[in-house]
């Protein structure tokens, strides 16, 4: 609680009291038009010079009736413009335009309407940023927030085979394939704040090997397998491996025929 000190003629000197504008709404203006009566359809109201810049869909309380602005209002506006509206109440001519303390008070705490940093906000978006809270994933526009795709150009050949190119097969039996007997290796990043939990790796010839291990930029080898399972489109589980400043998959695919095509594959994440 807020008081200032005044001076009053009383017989102890000095007393305490409220501020005259403690609790109470910020006024931004009065209504300068008559005939705003409830049943009334409205899409703006005549005010007075307004006293501050406002926000499209900023909340405003006029007389206990809240209306929400659908355009940037500058200071010194006379008229404030609103989505069609339906009146539940009489608005008197002259009537305060306020903002809106329960509604202040929820943005404040817990912001659902309006913009941040030009972003429309919403009770579970941000601009892009969408949160499933059913879920507990964010999604953002034009992130696969719980996969990678692993496509052909992701792909390699190992060291088995004497140099023989790596092709993508452009015919009706398409896909990529080796150009002699060998293996193929695609390398896939993790991205940053994800765990990946599974791989998964669609062939022509679904009973091909397919082996995942943890490799790192910084290190020598790729160490032991932490899933293994085949290129039959089914999910291999493997080891959770959270993303690191180094680490990387590596997936070792087992074809042993220039006939046997790779399509690409899948790497399923988790959010940490």
């Amino acid at each position: 609680m807020a008081y200032k000190l005044i001076k009053n003629p009383t017989i102890s000197g000095n007393v305490f009291e409220k501020p005259k504008n403690f609790g109470q709404r910020v006024q931004l203006a009065t209504v300068s038009e008559h005939n705003l009566y409830a049943g009334l359809t409205i899409t703006a109201v005549a005010v007075t010079a307004t006293a501050f810049d406002m926000k499209h869909r900023d909340i405003i309380n006029i007389g206990g009736q809240l209306l929400t602005l659908n355009a940037d209002v500058a200071a010194t506006s006379t008229s404030l413009p609103f989505a069609s509206t339906v009146l539940d109440f009489d608005i008197n001519f002259n009537a305060n335009v306020e903002i809106d303390q329960t509604n202040l008070f929820v943005q404040y705490q817990r912001k659902t309407e309006g913009k941040i940093g030009g972003m429309e906000v919403a009770t579970d978006t941000m601009g892009p940023i969408y949160y499933n809270s059913d879920l507990g994933i964010y999604y953002i526009t034009g992130v696969d927030p719980t996969y990678v795709k692993i496509l052909p150009r992701d792909f390699m050949i190992n060291n088995d085979g004497a140099y023989e190119a790596l092709e993508f097969k452009d015919a009706a039996n398409s896909g990529l394939q080796v150009g002699d007997a060998a293996e193929m290796v695609a390398t896939v990043n993790i991205p940053y704040g994800t765990t990946a939990t599974e791989v998964t790796i669609w062939g022509s010839v679904t009973t091909k090997v397919v082996n995942v291990y943890e490799c790192a930029v910084d290190t020598n080898g790729i160490g032991s397998t932490i899933g293994t399972g085949t290129t039959n489109g089914s999910a291999i589980s493997i080891t959770s491996t959270a993303s690191t400043q180094f680490n990387y998959l590596l997936i070792l695919v087992k074809v042993t025929a220039t006939s046997q095509r790779v399509y690409g594959g899948q790497v399923t994440l988790t959010q940490n």
